[in-house]
């Protein structure tokens, strides 16, 4: 009896313990949502909307109360509020079309937003915790109700950029179209960088600096209007704070339509994981000859560098046999190049290996890259799959790394294109990495190996992972990263969309066909594919050293407790529900609601997901 006694006097204390966590975690979510009505002046773009009145509405949902206040009419579609002194702990805010009078009402924000659209049938904006900024203008993307929106920064102008970030201005020589990526042509450039803090402004309209630019890129080059650069400057710069050179890349990114994160988040995941070197890259929006053609991202290219690839940079045309052992760039790559070597993998799929250093071969360079790729394919298929022989050629750790950072982003075409390597002079070994495209993340289902069923080849990594040895070098580098570097990422994420967010909504009006136009959602979906990739891992893999298991989503529940009819409450307030049916058709999307929802629908099986400030959570669910 004493035992039985003991033994539910345990369990009371455990779960004790788990409501006092779960009440901690709900308070803490509910505080990071506070926003602050900032003193001073900001406006709104009642261009699209055309409401009769603008009111701004605003308030909190834990102290029961809104305000609303009616703008001025500056003309020209502009409407204008003024605030004397800063407004803080507020919960979200709107901009509506209401004749609600000014003043404060006794309701929760949430319940005032809910009536003007569905009591009183008036049109609003989507309700936001977006920053406020001062002198700034809430400009929507639609006439419609619930519109999304963002704030225009006053550095922005006509041309169309934000001006939130820095923007780079360049202009060919006599204006004429950048057509060949193969060509440089002539132009200039400066950086204006608006003044965000900490970046340099480099040149100025009256003072531009000499640059020459061409199209890079294969896919993307040739199947986008927003188009990739190359760019080589007359004289080194350190542009946005990076590392000096001459030598730099535009990438558009034009086919992500998941917050720009695909090449963002690998990167950073490349830094944690510790590879050799990682290319820098900025955000920044880009004029083209007086033509904003939107967001960029200003990157590092690969190259051998005492600040990028800093091996010996081996000469084209080497005879010496002791000096053509290493200062190797070479990349496997998916199309042919006249600067190629190409051997049978042991699968039989051809594999492309371009040379980017040195860039023209003697016979005894090229019989050299020739003999060590071979070997090195030769080794990797072994029938015995206890032999040491392929690591003489690769290094061990480098891949494990490079590896698992494909693995996390799903990179369907990691060792099939982009795919570096280089080698050192004097030493044996083979390095993997800098890494470089994410453009094919999470594209397929997560629940396997990027090996496994892959779109496209992947050279060597399918039969490395059959190697034992490779296989615990994997988990002992990932068990370091999930139980260390791992934490932050994302905080990292959220840091970087509000950082782009404004740039974001400009390059959407500019190339809409592009996507992002809701750029908190795209996030949520990259969150969504990243969380899940993140614990299929997990599961392969196991928790970092030291760290314990983490219960994803445990603020949210979704039941269906009567028929026709799914509840949702969450702890933290939620940002995004939506419903679909089992054949993918979506039946609801709800934004900005609360803690509470419930849906009435018809006997079925739906699934639905639910984003809030902390997760996102997706479930299978039955209704009768």
């Amino acid at each position: 009896m004493v035992l039985i006694i003991f033994a539910l006097y345990n369990i009371f204390v455990i779960e004790m313990h788990k409501f006092i966590v779960y009440i901690v975690l709900c308070s803490v979510a509910l505080s990071v949502m506070a926003l602050d009505i900032p003193k001073g002046t900001f406006y709104f773009d009642n261009s699209l909307t055309g409401y009769a009145q603008v009111k701004f509405v605003y308030g909190s949902d834990s102290r029961a109360e809104t305000y609303i206040v009616t703008m001025t009419d500056e003309g020209n579609d502009l409407w204008s509020i003024t605030f004397p002194e800063k407004v803080s702990d507020m919960y979200r805010y709107t901009f509506a079309n209401t004749g609600l009078a000014d003043g404060k009402i006794d309701k929760s924000f949430s319940a005032v937003k809910d009536e003007i659209s569905n009591t009183y049938y008036e049109y609003r904006t989507a309700t936001t915790d977006r920053e406020i900024i001062v002198g700034g203008t809430y400009t929507p993307l639609s006439g419609d109700n619930w519109a999304q929106g963002y704030w225009k920064s006053p550095n922005a102008n006509e041309i169309g950029y934000s001006g939130t970030l820095p923007v780079m201005f360049i202009d060919t020589e006599n204006g004429i179209d950048i057509t060949s990526k193969d060509e440089y042509i002539n132009a200039t450039y400066y950086i204006d960088n608006m003044g965000v803090e900490g970046v340099e402004s480099i040149a100025s309209p009256d003072s531009a600096f000499a640059l020459q630019i061409r199209g890079r890129g294969n896919y993307t080059w040739n199947d986008f209007d927003k188009k990739p650069y190359r760019l080589k400057f007359d004289k080194k710069a350190s542009p946005l704070g990076m590392n000096k050179s001459k030598h730099f890349a535009l990438l558009a990114h034009a086919d992500d339509q998941m917050a720009f994160l695909r090449n963002t988040v690998g990167f950073e995941l490349s830094r944690r994981l510790g590879l050799k070197y990682t290319p820098a890259q900025r955000p920044i929006e880009v004029v083209l000859n007086g033509e904003y053609i939107g967001l960029y991202f200003l990157t590092e290219t690969v190259r051998v560098d005492k600040d990028r690839v800093n091996i010996v940079e081996q000469p084209d045309m080497v005879t010496d046999a002791s000096l053509i052992t290493g200062g190797w760039l070479v990349e496997i790559d998916n199309y042919d190049d006249p600067n190629q070597i190409k051997i049978t993998e042991g699968n039989g799929e051809l594999i492309r290996f371009t040379y980017k250093t040195p860039e023209e071969l003697s016979s005894q360079q090229e019989r050299y890259l020739r003999t060590q790729m071979i070997a090195a394919n030769s080794a990797i298929y072994s029938a015995d799959k206890s032999s040491e022989t392929w690591e003489h050629y690769i290094d061990i750790d480098s891949l494990a790394r490079f590896y698992i950072v494909q693995e996390v982003m799903d990179n369907a075409e990691s060792f099939h294109g982009s795919c570096y390597l280089h080698k050192e002079q004097g030493q044996t070994k083979w390095i993997f990495g800098p890494v470089w495209d994410f453009g094919n993340s999470y594209r397929r289902s997560n629940e396997f190996f990027i090996y496994q069923y892959p779109p496209y080849g992947q050279t060597w990594i399918g039969e490395i992972a059959k190697y034992p040895r490779f296989q615990q070098k994997v988990k002992e580098v990932w068990k370091q990263f999930k139980g260390n570097d791992y934490e932050g990422m994302h905080d990292f994420i959220d840091t970087f969309v509000a950082k782009i967010y404004s740039a974001s909504q400009s390059n959407y009006i500019r190339w809409e066909q592009y996507g992002n136009g809701d750029i908190e959602w795209a996030r949520d979906e990259f969150v969504k594919n990243f969380d899940n990739r993140i614990a299929w891992l997990v599961k392969q893999w196991g928790e970092g050293v030291g760290v314990e298991s983490i219960e994803y989503n445990s603020d949210v529940t979704i039941t269906a407790p009567d028929f026709g009819l799914i509840t949702i409450a969450s702890c933290t307030p939620m940002q995004r529900v939506t419903v679909c049916d089992i054949l993918g058709k979506n039946i609801v999307n709800e934004f900005n609601i609360g803690n509470e929802l419930q849906i009435n629908c018809h006997a079925g099986v739906y699934v639905v997901t639910v984003s809030t400030a902390i997760s996102t959570i997706n479930k299978k669910i039955v209704v009768k």
